[in-house]
């Protein structure tokens, strides 16, 4: 019969054995998960075959664009050394319209009332509402009613010294003020504050009236922040200013007013409504920018005919106008901010 002094020994052990063992799994586990986790990424689940659910699909509207690469140059220099291997299909969401509802005008209202506005409006059509604050003409707020996509501006230009003001603002300061203002008075969906938040110092040319990117805090007047879209999947959402997003704020350093201008445009995207459509290759879409076909975005600070490009890569249209399909496009960025754009579905699909 063991004694108390063998009992006391074997119980350390145990215990010892214990701990080891649960290091043990602990470790081994989060071998495994990373091991797993590892395997999903470098062996996404396949697309599924094409199945062109929505057959022939419009083209993108790329009506912002005013040329192509007609009469362009181009190299491209990358790390392949050729236009990079993308995948064969993807998949296109359909962007169900949003229509006047028995509560459209009463939801348009109570939104304006939010923001001040609580005289009536201007009613440019039916749909298109412009509130114009009878204490502060300056502050306007372009309103449509089936949509709630809105305009408010406050007009900055017409009042000299609303960006002499000497308090210094941080773009982190900038950004948390504006998202607080946005989620107080409910003003975007929430999936937009979710995504990429982008913001740039600012300095006002009054003379101009034009602002101008500033890369230092003392030198600017204001920040513009710009609030993008989740990526879907491995696929950024692009918008036809590719530098700049539609939903946007412009902020002062004046506390008298803060936001001098706030764009909301939002077009809903049903994920449970999809369809699988075949791409060209990344060759197709590259020999297409050679031959003129593919708008340009922005030419930046090229200088003559030839355009070196870096990147070419799969990215969603996010178009400001309602569209009826989110659909995939191929984006080049080349240097000295060069873009251009071009429809990624093969055409046999495309109207």
């Amino acid at each position: 019969m063991a004694n108390l002094t063998e009992v006391s020994v074997y119980t350390r052990k145990f215990f010892v054995w214990f701990i080891i063992a649960i290091i043990a799994y602990i470790l081994l586990k989060g071998m495994v998960d990373l091991g797993v986790t590892y395997w999903k990424i470098t062996h996404p689940p396949p697309i599924p075959p094409p199945d062109a659910k929505f057959g022939r699909l419009p083209s993108p509207n790329f009506s912002h664009v005013a040329s192509s690469s007609s009469g362009l140059t181009f190299s491209l220099v990358n790390i392949e050394g050729r236009p990079p291997e993308t995948t064969t299909a993807a998949k296109v969401y359909f962007m169900p319209k949003k229509v006047p509802t028995l509560l459209s005008t009463q939801r348009a209202r109570e939104l304006a009332a939010r923001m001040g506005f609580t005289n009536p409006p201007k009613e440019n059509t039916p749909t298109e509402y412009f509130y114009v604050d009878p204490l502060d003409t300056l502050r306007t707020f372009a309103l449509n009613t089936t949509t709630l996509n809105f305009r408010y501006k406050y007009a900055y230009e017409k009042k000299g010294d609303l960006f002499e003001s000497n308090t210094i603002i941080s773009k982190d300061q900038a950004v948390g003020e504006v998202r607080t203002f946005i989620q107080s008075y409910g003003l975007f969906d929430g999936s937009i504050l979710d995504g990429n938040i982008q913001s740039q110092y600012l300095t006002y040319d009054s003379g101009a009236d034009v602002f101008r990117p500033s890369d230092s805090i003392a030198k600017s007047n204001s920040v513009r922040i710009d609030f993008w879209r989740k990526p879907i999947g491995e696929f950024p959402l692009v918008t036809p200013l590719f530098f700049q997003s539609y939903n946007y704020a412009l902020y002062t350093r004046d506390p008298r007013v803060k936001i001098v201008d706030l764009s909301y445009a939002f077009w809903p995207i049903a994920f449970d409504n999809v369809g699988t459509y075949p791409l060209k290759t990344s060759d197709m879409a590259w020999q297409d920018l050679i031959d003129g076909y593919a708008p340009i975005v922005n030419m930046g600070e090229n200088k003559g005919n030839t355009v070196i490009i870096r990147q070419i890569y799969l990215a969603y249209y996010d178009s400001p106008e309602p569209q009826m399909y989110l659909q995939p496009i191929f984006v080049f960025r080349g240097d000295n901010n060069f873009v251009a754009y071009l429809p990624a579905i093969l055409p046999d699909w495309l109207e």
